[in-house]
C-alpha cells in the first residue's frame, strides 16, 4: 500500500484514533462535519502532530512515535489543496504555478506545460487571484500541487464553496488526475454523490473512529452506515454500463448481467456511470411479474435482513456483485416468506432514478 496511516491524537474532548491503508487512485476520507476528516489529513500532511502511532508513505517513514521519527511538512512529499485554495493574493496564476514548481520535491518535476494544458489554465496565467471564479481557483491550487512533484495528493473538500455549476466544471479535472498521474489521493468530504463518482476506496469517520473501510459503493449502500451516520435516505449504490440509446427516450444499460433501463442518459455508450438507487423505490416480488409498467425486473438472492424496532425492515438482494436495499413491512417479509438465500425478484420503474442520482 502506497499510504499506511496508524495514529491517535487527542485534542480536548475530542479523540481521533484511525487505522487504515490507500494506494493509487482516490480513496475518501468521508464523515458528517465533526467527525475528524480534516484533522486526519492534518496529521498526515504534518500540519499537526500525531500523539503516538506511525505514517509511512511508500514505505517510508514520515512519522513514529516510538522511533521519534517527524519529517517536517516541506519535506514529506505531500501536495495538499485546501477548500479555499490559499493561493498568493498578490501573485498571478503563472507565478503562483512557478514558485511551487521552484520550491517543489527535486526530482523528475511535471512539465509546467504539461500542467497548464491538462488543467486548461493558459487563459487566465496573467490573472491576479481575486480576478478569478471558485472553480479556477481549485484548477489553479491542483496545478499547484502537483508542480509540486507530490509523492500524495491531500484534496480537502475542494468542491464544498462552490455552487453546482462549479462543481460540474472541476469535477472532470479530479477524475484526470485520478485516472492520469498514478498518485495516491486522500479526498476528503461529506458528500455522498462526490465520493461515489471519483472514488473506489473509501474510509468513513464517525467522532474521530473509523466506522467502515472499503470498496465505495459497498459502503455507501451499508444499512449499518446509513444508519449510523443519520443519512436521509437510504440509498444503494451501483455500476452499470450504457449499451444503447433508443429512439423512445429510453437508455439501456448492462447492470450485473441484466438489463436496466432508464430515460436517455446523454452519455457515449460502454462508458459506465454510477447509479444511486433510493430504497423507497424497490418493490420486491417472489415470483416475476408479468404485464407491469415497471420495466426494470431484476433477479437477485436476499442476503440481508434487518428488522426496525416498528413495523418495518431493511432487505438486502445481491444482483451480481451488487446490493440493492430496499425497505419493507414485516407483514410483508412474513407473508413472502423471505429468507436470507431466498430467491426474489426486485422492481422499480425506470423514471424512479432522477438525473441527478446518475454519477457519471
Amino acid at each position: 500500500m502506497s499510504i499506511n496511516v496508524n495514529i491517535d491524537k487527542s485534542m480536548g474532548d475530542f479523540y481521533l484514533k484511525t487505522k487504515f491503508n490507500a494506494d493509487i487512485g482516490i480513496t475518501a476520507i468521508f464523515g458528517p462535519s465533526g467527525a475528524g476528516k480534516s484533522t486526519l489529513v492534518n496529521l498526515i500532511a504534518g500540519l499537526m502532530k500525531p500523539n503516538n502511532g506511525y505514517i509511512k508513505i511508500f514505505d517510508e517513514l514520515i512519522f513514529d512515535s516510538e522511533q521519534k521519527i517527524n519529517i517536517p511538512v516541506n519535506k514529506r512529499g505531500i501536495g495538499f489543496v485546501f477548500q479555499d485554495a490559499r493561493l498568493f493574493p498578490h501573485m498571478n496564476v503563472e507565478a503562483n504555478l512557478k514558485y511551487s514548481h521552484r520550491f517543489g520535491r527535486r526530482g523528475q518535476l511535471r512539465s509546467f506545460s504539461e500542467i497548464v494544458e491538462v488543467l486548461n489554465l493558459e487563459g487566465i496565467l496573467n490573472r491576479l487571484p481575486g480576478n478569478l471564479s471558485g472553480g479556477e481557483k481549485q484548477r489553479v491550487a491542483m496545478g499547484r500541487a502537483l508542480l509540486s512533484n507530490p509523492k500524495i495528493l491531500i484534496l480537502d473538500e475542494p468542491l464544498a464553496g462552490l455552487d453546482e455549476g462549479l462543481k460540474a466544471e472541476v469535477i472532470p479535472y479530479l477524475e484526470f488526475l485520478r485516472d492520469n498521474f498514478n498518485l495516491p489521493i486522500l479526498y476528503i468530504s461529506h458528500s455522498q454523490s462526490e465520493v461515489a463518482r471519483l472514488s473506489d476506496k473509501i474510509v468513513v469517520l464517525e467522532k474521530g473512529r473509523i466506522l467502515e473501510h472499503g470498496k465505495t459503493l459497498q459502503i455507501l449502500s451499508s444499512f449499518s452506515v446509513a444508519k449510523k451516520l443519520g443519512l436521509r435516505d437510504l440509498s444503494s449504490f451501483v455500476e452499470a454500463i450504457v449499451r444503447n440509446h433508443a429512439t423512445d427516450g429510453i437508455t439501456e444499460l448492462d447492470f450485473a448481467g441484466s438489463k436496466l433501463f432508464l430515460p436517455t442518459i446523454n452519455t457515449p455508450l460502454g462508458r459506465k456511470v454510477r447509479l444511486r438507487i433510493l430504497a423507497k423505490d424497490i418493490t420486491l416480488a417472489i415470483n416475476k411479474p408479468q404485464k407491469i409498467s415497471a420495466l426494470n425486473i431484476l433477479k437477485g438472492e436476499v442476503v440481508e435482513i434487518i428488522l426496525g424496532n416498528g413495523p418495518g425492515a431493511v432487505v438486502g438482494i445481491k444482483v451480481g456483485n451488487h446490493k440493492l436495499i430496499t425497505r419493507i413491512t414485516q407483514r410483508s417479509l412474513n407473508v413472502m416468506d423471505l429468507k436470507l438465500g431466498k430467491t426474489c425478484f426486485a422492481f422499480l420503474k425506470s423514471v424512479s432514478v432522477a438525473s441527478s442520482d446518475i454519477i457519471v
